[in-house]
């Protein structure tokens, strides 16, 4: 069924029938008459706007839905007389139950024609009372409330900036500050973890793409080693989350995991602990390319360096001259196939990248 949610003013619209059915609030829902908005629901359009762009409430609301609802009155030159909104109220659970509350308290009634569910001011049919304790139980969600993690989300869209809201929170602590770094990467100012003159990070804490799962799936991370002022050596570490634990031992841990949903504010925070201290830890290994290299190459950690970044741990022993840097790269191949994009990579081949990628940075 369409996500499609009708409003209309039964008051102009077929004034004469009372809606008693489903099967009538559909058609008068999908029958409009050519005879414009009233002013009940110009106003009530007015009222939904204030709330959606309020800066106190922009938490709840994702840019998509913001827009939609701003400058609503472009919308009064429409020549029927029903509102239709297509799919954005599956978005966020308080922007339905504004919609519901205004558009009652403004005496207009509405059609749900995904749920099969009508509206009007003193009715909701089918199953009214569950609908309503639905609605009371969904509460406004602030900043403030979720940097106290005293609330979680809307979205995921919202849980990806409320990721990087905590990492500017923590970003002292953490020594993560913007500021321009050139490679053969990019050449832009960053938020970078700033370990020394040669050796920074760059973060990403990443969201699960599943529908009806809110969770942050893994971190990704990109240790950089720069080795001339316009080349460095990047390479890239992937940690899961299995269930609310993040994956950093992996004779503890493993390597590979699923996360599961956020039902409480403290699921959040505990994943957020756990990717604080593991970055903490993170900070020491950084403090030299010796520590390194001997973390990256012949620690826990090469297990989470797959694909491409199991060559560059390569380029980084040889930049350290690695004593057991021929019995790595005896033993890396799987690594690298290990990343579902480079499964199929040759042992030719692999040999190949490596030395191209020596000789493109290292110039040897």
């Amino acid at each position: 069924m369409s996500a499609l949610f009708y409003v209309w003013d039964a008051t102009q619209h077929n004034p004469e029938t009372t809606i008693s059915t489903l099967e009538q609030a559909e058609y008068f829902a999908t029958h409009p008459q050519d005879i414009g908005f009233t002013e009940n629901l110009k106003n009530w359009l007015i009222e939904v706007e204030g709330i959606v762009t309020d800066p106190e409430l922009a938490e709840n609301f994702d840019e998509e839905i913001i827009q939609f609802f701003s400058n609503v009155k472009g919308f009064f030159n429409f020549s029927t007389n029903v509102f239709v909104i297509e799919y954005i109220q599956e978005k966020s659970k308080y922007l339905y139950k504004i919609l519901v509350d205004t558009l009652r308290k403004h005496n207009l009634v509405a059609f749900d024609a995904k749920y099969y569910v009508f509206f009007s001011r003193d009715r909701i049919f089918p199953d009214q009372e569950n609908i309503e304790q639905m609605l009371d139980a969904v509460r406004a969600v602030t900043k403030e409330q979720l940097l106290q993690f005293k609330a979680i989300p809307e979205n995921g869209n919202k849980l990806t900036i409320f990721a990087k809201e905590w990492l500017d929170l923590n970003k002292e602590k953490l020594k993560i500050k913007e500021v321009y770094k050139k490679n053969q990467f990019n050449e832009v100012n960053n938020n970078y973890r700033v370990f020394n003159s040669h050796i920074y990070e760059d973060i990403l804490i990443l969201c699960i793409n599943k529908k009806n799962i809110l969770a942050y799936e893994k971190i990704g991370l990109s240790s950089y080693i720069q080795v001339t002022p316009n080349k460095a050596i990047r390479i890239y570490r992937l940690h899961y989350i299995d269930d609310y634990t993040l994956q950093y031992l992996p004779s503890i841990h493993g390597v590979k995991g699923e996360p599961s949903h956020f039902n409480d504010p403290e699921q959040l925070q505990h994943v957020l602990q756990q990717v604080y201290d593991f970055l903490i830890y993170d900070e020491e290994k950084h403090k030299d390319l010796e520590t390194l290299n001997q973390w990256l190459n012949h620690g826990d950690e090469k297990e989470y360096i797959t694909g491409l970044g199991a060559i560059s741990r390569l380029v980084l022993a040889k930049y350290v001259n690695d004593p057991l840097y021929n019995q790595l790269v005896q033993e890396a191949l799987p690594y690298v196939n290990r990343n579902r994009f480079f499964k199929n990579m040759t042992l030719e081949q692999f040999h190949e990248r490596l030395e191209k990628e020596i000789k493109d940075i290292l110039g040897e």
